[in-house]
């Protein structure tokens, strides 16, 4: 894990107030498809949760908490439910 995952994992677990519990974050580093450092965030929730306005809250948090800690890389932050993420784990 590189250190940039580790600081991004670090901020995404302190955010407080969310609009869904969030089970668990993946991370994971790359090039995206223009071939800038890039940053691939997935929140693994309940699929009860699921709520337009939720998950674009949910999703602007993490991008900010992204771009604060790690503004090298470009977020792309998803919701996936609990039980489609299972085969993530």
């Amino acid at each position: 894990m590189s250190q940039n995952t580790q600081v991004i994992l670090d901020a995404l677990a302190h955010l407080t107030d969310l609009p869904a519990h969030v089970h668990e974050w993946h991370v994971a580093e790359g090039l995206d498809a223009t071939d800038d450092p890039a940053v691939w965030v997935w929140a693994i929730i309940d699929e009860d949760d699921f709520d337009a306005d939720n998950m674009r809250a949910l999703i602007d948090r993490a991008r900010a908490a992204v771009r604060t800690t790690t503004p090298d890389l470009w977020p792309y932050v998803a919701i996936r439910g609990l039980h489609e993420a299972r085969p993530l784990a």
